[in-house]
């Protein structure tokens, strides 16, 4: 699953887990400072905020050549952090709070612990969910008619297969960030697999674009999405050589989220 569905909303996973994480951790702090007489929800908010701040920093220090101008760096709709960046960050901002604030210590603990746990469990769950998974073998027609094997066209090499529709803007806006990755990682392949869209309608987009992708398939009843609970667009999968199920990421890519998810598994994007 790599979101949760609110009416006509589709909520990315991992963040909303997290939020929930927080919001349990200023409540415990703030029971247990409550006991001490003390508030502890400004230090918490310091740390969080900080350490995503230092984490995208990192992060955007790290894939510069990515970006094209400044309004991309600030645009965390990609969720580019570095994690290590990000925990270090939190470890010191804590520390440092613990030194200062010596009379908030345990409520300060109590908060961070519980948002720890939390979240380490959380994401616990999805990872052993995820391991489940694996790259479906159902056969999808291509816009000439032939038919392709999806798990065929995995087989022994890391595979992206990214859900997307003509009507999604995200989805519009990360397609010539795909494109480019196509032809700059040979050893990668990229799926396009759009979902429940008349083959026309897709066609006649791509025209209008000039958009051109090696394998661009057509889900017309959105079977990968309900197989592996792919819920809301864009979605973006990776699977490894034996068609295991990697990585997700729901919501819309930019270049460098997408080299850094390649990075994670082993493809040189220098």
């Amino acid at each position: 699953m790599t979101a949760v569905t609110v009416g006509p909303l589709a909520l990315p996973l991992s963040p909303l887990l997290l939020l929930i994480s927080v919001l349990i951790g200023l409540l415990v702090a703030a029971l247990v400072a409550r006991k001490y007489k003390v508030s502890v929800t400004d230090p918490l908010l310091t740390i969080l905020l900080g350490s995503l701040l230092f984490g995208r920093l990192v992060f955007v220090a790290r894939f510069a050549d990515s970006y094209d101008s400044i309004w991309q760096m600030l645009d965390i709709r990609d969720r580019g952090f570095d994690s290590g960046a990000t925990l270090l960050a939190a470890v010191l901002i804590l520390m440092w709070l613990l030194w200062r604030r010596r009379h908030q210590r345990q409520a300060l603990l109590a908060g961070v612990l519980t948002v720890t746990m939390l979240f380490g469990a959380f994401s616990s769950v999805i990872y052993v969910g995820q391991q489940k998974a694996a790259l479906p073998a159902i056969s999808f027609q291509q816009l000439n008619g032939d038919s392709v094997n999806l798990a065929e066209l995995g087989a022994g090499r890391l595979t992206v297969v990214n859900l997307w529709a003509t009507w999604c803007p995200p989805c519009r806006r990360e397609m010539p960030v795909l494109q480019q990755a196509e032809q700059q990682y040979s050893d990668v392949r990229f799926v396009l697999l759009n979902q429940r869209e008349h083959p026309e309608i897709v066609q006649q987009y791509l025209q209008q674009t000039g958009l051109q992708f090696n394998h661009l398939l057509l889900d017309r009843q959105g079977e990968v999405a309900t197989q592996l609970g792919a819920h809301g667009l864009p979605v973006t999968l990776y699977f490894d050589a034996d068609g295991r199920l990697l990585k997700s990421h729901m919501g819309e890519l930019s270049a460098a989220s997408l080299a850094q998810s390649l990075q994670q598994m082993g493809i040189n994007t220098k």
